[in-house]
């Protein structure tokens, strides 16, 4: 299916500047004059230089390329690393003693971070900019936007797997992540393309403001997944775009794995509203043994009368992928309020099983 799990999102809240992204080249005479040795952790301070910052390592300086995120006086652990390019010392992160200490509790969270922790149910900001035709009027403000509508907006006509793959990808969800980890973008993904917008718009517009709303929907969404993975769950929120309907929200969520031999569970939660069928929504619950169900939401009578007119047609195409339908509801009827805590952006989330 869609394999959100290979994905491999940081287990834990993790700043931008992480393991493995920052290293400092050292020469084979230099790391012997510095009396280092391959696997080993050494210390090191940042100190200033005027307007640079140096790193102390053994009483020697050495010019320090990382983050402005750190400052004199930082302590900072590093590995001693060689590789077919050399020896380098690899960034693992704060002495403990310089961060978190007994007497210098962590500071609090900002404004900024509690204002996304607490965003307040509300409709998809992102997936009003993104509905049909609305990516067009927003590229058309920077410069390269049919290029940006290819790599982002895949046709709902001719939609694949791989395809809702590569859109979770570019969700905006994992930007920060690949960062740290030192991989290189495979161009903007949306998050960077509101960012680049935003920056394009005059400040009284109208349309700054609704830019702002939908990266505060995707940074909130980057917060509540990295929340999941501290119970060992899983939970991904992003809308999907396309360029010949209106734009989906999309809720992938895995439980905690357990220790038993049983699985756990999947909940894809679908919702989009299109000018053809109106408003629907899609909960899809898969299970270890690729069995599924589904229950699907339609305040339009015609539109739940085909969708049960096609049950057999769509229970004859999940076979094609080893799956099997066991439960096909479709209710005539909008999908009720979630429970209050369970709601989010767009108020599509139903995380219980």
């Amino acid at each position: 299916m869609l394999g959100p799990e290979q994905l491999n999102l940081s287990s834990r809240p993790t700043p931008i500047f992480l393991e493995g992204s920052a290293s400092i080249a050292l020469t084979q005479p230099g790391a012997k004059d510095l009396g280092l040795k391959d696997g080993q952790i050494i210390q090191a301070v940042i100190a200033a230089r005027g307007a640079l910052l140096k790193l102390i390592v053994n009483n020697k300086e050495l010019d320090w390329p990382g983050s402005s995120r750190f400052k004199p006086g930082d302590k900072l652990d590093f590995r001693v690393e060689t590789s077919i390019f050399g020896r380098s010392l690899v960034l693992i992160g704060r002495s403990s003693n310089s961060v978190n200490s007994p007497s210098s509790p962590p500071p609090p969270p900002s404004p900024r971070l509690l204002s996304l922790m607490h965003r307040p149910g509300q409709p998809s900001i992102l997936a009003g900019l993104l509905k049909l035709g609305g990516f067009e009027a927003l590229g058309a403000q920077i410069s390269g936007s049919e290029q940006l509508g290819a790599n982002l907006l895949p046709s709902m006509a001719k939609l694949s797997p791989q395809m809702v793959k590569r859109g979770l990808a570019s969700s905006g969800l994992f930007g920060e992540q690949q960062l740290a980890a030192g991989v290189a973008p495979q161009g903007l993904d949306i998050k960077q393309l509101l960012r680049s917008l935003l920056r394009s718009v005059p400040l009284k517009s109208v349309l700054r403001a609704d830019l702002e709303g939908a990266i505060d929907e995707v940074e909130s969404r980057q917060l509540e997944s990295l929340q999941a993975q501290q119970s060992k769950e899983l939970s991904y929120s992003f809308v999907l775009p396309f360029m010949d309907a209106n734009a989906v929200e999309v809720e992938l969520y895995r439980g905690a794995l357990n220790l038993s031999d049983e699985g756990v569970d999947w909940v894809i939660n679908l919702h989009t509203k299109s000018p053809g069928l109106g408003e629907l929504w899609l909960k899809t619950t898969l299970n270890s043994a690729a069995n599924i169900e589904m229950v699907m939401w339609a305040p339009r009578a015609d539109v739940a009368e085909r969708a049960r007119e096609a049950a057999s047609e769509l229970e004859y195409e999940l076979q094609r992928f080893g799956l099997n339908l066991e439960k096909l509801d479709v209710l005539n009827a909008p999908r009720p309020s979630l429970s209050e805590g369970l709601g989010g952006s767009g108020q599509v989330v139903d995380v219980s099983t």
